[in-house]
């Protein structure tokens, strides 16, 4: 029997495997939103590079645009993803209430896939009114994603009373959603991009969206009742947030069909480089500092050093992303380009390859949580910082398979073997599963109960730089293989082609994890009462 707080309606009394059944619908809402999502971010980096004219038998042409502008675009892309959720969340809490700020945001998510899908349609496919329409979709999505993100999961919690032991069992089925979403969309969305047309998949991520909506606005009534209602039965204005997200978007398409976007931002970016850049972000990085010390001396005696440990934690795990998110830019390029697809006559899209982390969490995490509960119970489960550290060591080891392929194909007379593709995912998602699951569940222990949103929302901030400072790397792949940009371990070894680009990924992970392991003794005593 299902237990509900008791200022919301009861939904009914019928439960599956001891959750109430509204778990599983938004389970299936969420997969949804996931397969749009992953669905898009596969097929992005791909389309934009293909060449004009197609692949090399003229099929399929892309925009032709640099591996740079492209990386530079998908990092603005993910970034901005995990930015609107702060300001969708607040919208959502003040405003709408999350069940109309999850309907709608799902709303404008179909929406922008359908734009990306007309943007492929008779000559918009090749001239600059269809790029300009195709960044306009982008923008929709990305405020739709603002509005759905922080919602469904708050919804989630919604549906269990305050210590509710079922609660972490919850998000485990819900985590388990949103990976399925993840590991199904490349073989839909990414099929059908590559084998029939891009803008065929970027419009099968909106009939998903769509079928997810409709499955929610059917059951809701019988499952969920009123959990997501706003207080004081307010709401009324969330279609206005649809128009708005129009209509901001439609500017940024406008700024970008007349160059004025992408003018400002050479423009800015230009003033940043050299001396300049330097100071801004000498500036920037001691005033982030300087906030971060006066925040934690706010705090009791007794939560400064969680505090503290909470800011430590946020600057590792944003380290961990930026190489973690490699997987949809410059993995992703060099899956499509360098590597060995062919399995028994048949060429395996590349786009798949972005299923297989999804696919291991699957297989992986309930082993990682059984191990961490026999740890548990043993008193041996690693504390937090070590969790961290292994995540890291774990990445970097996954980026020596890279760096093996990279060797491979550096001179272009070789491809790499798919299997040191599939090792990197390995490990990449081993590390995963030591630092994700745990990271957000920290803070709500750790942080002062007062900031624990504001704090939560600064670590979402931290995701958004991750993704985005890992579009930009990409972005220089080119300049690393070309020996255009050169990296500090040249004067000992140079490796040749994208080896070395790969081989910063192992040193800088595999360093911070290093680090942290030296450093955990005092992260250990800033943790206090947390158990970690």
């Amino acid at each position: 029997m299902s237990t509900l707080p008791t200022q919301f309606t009861q939904p009914g009394e019928r439960t599956l495997f001891g959750h109430p059944l509204g778990l599983f619908l938004l389970f299936l809402v969420e997969m949804w939103e996931r397969f749009s999502y992953y669905g898009m971010r596969g097929l992005l980096v791909l389309y934009l590079v293909r060449a004009t004219t197609g692949d090399e038998n003229g099929f399929n042409p892309g925009r032709g645009w640099s591996k740079a502008e492209a990386s530079t675009l998908y990092g603005w892309y993910t970034g901005l993803a995990y930015l609107t959720p702060i300001i969708g969340g607040v919208i959502a809490d003040k405003l709408i209430g999350t069940h109309r700020s999850m309907l709608f945001g799902g709303l404008i998510i179909a929406l922008g896939h359908i734009v990306l899908a007309i943007s492929g349609m008779g000559d918009m496919a090749h001239n600059d009114l269809g790029m300009s329409v195709f960044i306009f979709g982008l923008a929709i999505i990305v405020i739709g994603t603002g509005h759905f993100k922080p919602s469904v999961s708050v919804m989630v919690g919604q549906l269990y009373k305050e210590g509710d032991p079922r609660r972490d069992g919850a998000f485990t089925i819900f985590y388990m959603g949103i990976n399925l979403g993840a590991f199904l969309c490349a073989f839909v969305c990414g099929t059908l991009g590559e084998k029939v047309g891009w803008h065929w998949g970027f419009g099968s991520a909106a009939v998903g969206m769509i079928a997810g909506l409709l499955l929610y606005m059917a059951a809701r009534p019988k499952l969920l009742g009123t959990i997501g209602d706003p207080p004081g039965n307010k709401g009324g204005t969330a279609p206005l947030f649809l128009l708005l997200a129009v209509g901001f978007s439609a500017l940024f398409g406008l700024a970008y069909h007349t160059k004025t976007l992408q003018n400002a931002y050479t423009g800015l970016m230009g003033h940043l480089t050299g001396g300049l850049g330097w100071a801004v972000l000498i500036g920037l990085l001691l005033v982030v500092l300087t906030t971060i010390g006066w925040f934690v001396a706010i705090q009791k005696p007794g939560d400064k050093g969680p505090t503290a440990s909470i800011f430590i934690f946020m600057f590792f795990n944003a380290f961990f992303w930026i190489a973690f998110e490699q997987a949809g830019s410059s993995i992703n390029l060099f899956t499509e380009e360098k590597t060995d697809r062919l399995l028994f006559g048949w060429e395996v899209p590349a786009t798949w390859f972005q299923s297989v982390n999804a696919g291991l969490i699957f297989i992986l995490a309930p082993w990682f949580a059984g191990l961490w509960s026999k740890l548990g119970r043993r008193n041996a489960n690693p504390s937090q910082p070590v969790k961290i550290a292994l995540g890291l060591i774990f990445l970097g080891l996954g980026y020596v398979f890279m760096v093996w392929a990279g060797l491979i194909a550096k001179d272009g007379a070789a491809k790499a073997s798919m299997l040191l593709i599939l090792l990197t995912y390995f490990w990449h998602t081993v590390g995963e599963l030591c630092l994700s699951p745990t990271g957000l569940s920290y803070v709500t222990k750790a942080a002062p109960v007062r900031f624990v949103s504001l704090l939560m929302g600064i670590w979402f901030i931290s995701s958004f730089i991750a993704n985005l400072g890992g579009g930009l790397i990409a972005s220089t792949v080119e300049k690393i293989e070309s020996g255009e940009m050169k990296l500090p371990w040249y004067s000992i070894k140079q490796f040749g082609g994208q080896a070395d680009y790969f081989f910063l990924f192992v040193v800088t992970s595999i360093g911070a994890g290093v680090v942290i392991l030296l450093f955990t003794p005092l992260l250990k005593k800033l943790l206090r009462h947390t158990n970690d």
